[in-house]
């Protein structure tokens, strides 16, 4: 059994990113050549593991960039099968999100199991709903939404259900599911562990994820496309990402062939200058215009999103520091979309006892534990009530969705209440 498909997830449609309309269109840019992608290359089928939407509650003209390009898939005869992310799952109060508008409409074959209490059923995709398809003759594609919290247990019940379901005929099965693995990303919650997806691995030859941004792959099993836009300041750092190709032939070893590609997406820049020495104004913007020259000279792109991160102890006066002339100075050398200047230095009678070679999450620590310890409400565990404040920021700053943020809040301070100790 032979077949070709494209696995994508995490488009965030709709993100107006900065509040700015160009980024959102981005998105869509990034979207629609992943499209065109799979009808290029003939596809036998494309899967969306979760997040096309960014949000819920969508307007018009994202709803449209979704139809266009699955109109054109359609129009190609190749299937999109897909599942719900956490970001578009419809509200309690809703009777269908838009991704199940989309499968209303036959432009998408939403899959998830049927969950009953505790039993689990995984019948064929009838009448817009099912667990399962099959695309290509011997091929089947089996499809879960996220789940969150609840992600452990039903992937154990589905694991039971494939065991007692009948595989005759099948030669090759994946499983697509909106979640992530741990070690992926620190201190990011509801991810599952390798034990935990284990039970799956009897039955499944590609398990295909969505959620996680960063673009991952285990076992020869796991795999990861990641974010076919960059979501936050953070991804700029990371591994090129976007789509797989993946060949599927049963008759050879491996019995598939995953290749990760990356799409075109707008270029990021991150820029890092230590103010520390500098002792006027005049040297500070001396030496940091070298320094944003020197980086541009190596910066290969158009109309990036530049952030510049200024950081050490500041030698003169704050009211001296003036943040809109190395705006300027970026916007000079960059032209870029959208230009953002931090301010993370500190003013040099500020002491904190610490060495002078200290890390950044180092000297974080040092700051929230002092604090902390002048606080009698946490004073006895201020190094537990540290680690949890510094997870939960890391959360913050990695774009993690506030229910994601809340439930890691509440898990850890019961944690911390019952005197066990957080993870460094």
């Amino acid at each position: 059994m032979r077949a070709t498909f494209l696995h994508m997830a995490d488009c965030h449609l709709g993100y107006r990113q900065y509040n700015s309309r160009e980024r959102q269109n981005d998105f869509t840019r990034a979207y629609l050549e992943i499209i065109d992608v799979a009808v290029d290359k003939r596809v036998d089928f494309v899967l969306l593991a979760g997040d096309l939407f960014e949000r819920r509650a969508i307007d018009p003209i994202t709803l449209s960039h979704a139809i266009t390009g699955l109109e054109r898939l359609k129009r190609a005869g190749i299937p999109c099968l897909a599942v719900e992310g956490n970001h578009e799952l419809a509200y309690y109060r809703d009777s269908i999100g838009w991704v199940r508008f989309l499968a209303e409409q036959e432009l998408l074959t939403l899959l998830n199991p049927q969950i009953d209490g505790e039993q689990v059923g995984l019948p064929h995709y009838d009448r817009r709903e099912g667990a399962y398809v099959e695309p290509v003759p011997g091929l089947r594609v089996y499809g879960m939404r996220y789940y969150g919290s609840a992600t452990a247990p039903v992937v154990k019940r589905v694991a039971e259900a494939l065991a007692e379901t009948d595989r005759l005929g099948v030669a090759y099965t994946i499983f697509m599911a909106h979640a992530g693995v741990e070690s992926v990303l620190d201190h990011q919650s509801g991810a599952l562990s390798h034990r935990e997806l284990s039970p799956l691995r009897p039955f499944v030859d590609y398990l295909a994820l969505g959620h996680f941004h960063k673009p991952y792959e285990f076992d020869n099993w796991i795999y990861n496309p990641g974010s076919p836009e960059t979501n936050s300041l953070t991804e700029a750092d990371w591994p090129e990402r976007g789509y797989y190709l993946v060949e599927v032939d049963t008759e050879t070893e491996p019995r598939h062939r995953p290749v990760l590609h990356a799409n075109s997406r707008r270029p990021f820049e991150r820029l890092f200058f230590k103010v520390d020495a500098l002792e006027t104004p005049g040297d500070l913007e001396k030496n940091c215009r070298s320094y944003i020259e020197r980086q541009r000279r190596q910066f290969r792109g158009k109309e990036p999103v530049v952030e510049l991160r200024l950081s050490g102890v500041l030698p003169f006066d704050r009211g001296a520091l003036d943040l809109k002339l190395f705006e300027q100075i970026v916007e000079e050398q960059y032209q870029p979309l959208l230009c953002f200047v931090r301010d993370d230095t500190r003013a040099s009678e500020f002491e904190v006892g610490a060495d002078q070679h200290l890390g950044r999450r180092e000297l974080e620590r040092q700051i929230i534990a002092g604090l902390l310890e002048r606080d009698n409400r946490f004073r006895d565990r201020s190094s537990a009530w540290t680690e949890l404040t510094l997870a939960i920021k890391q959360l913050a700053v990695s774009g993690a969705a506030a229910d994601a943020i809340l439930e890691e809040l509440a898990r850890g301070e019961e944690r911390v209440l019952q005197g066990d100790e957080l993870p460094c």
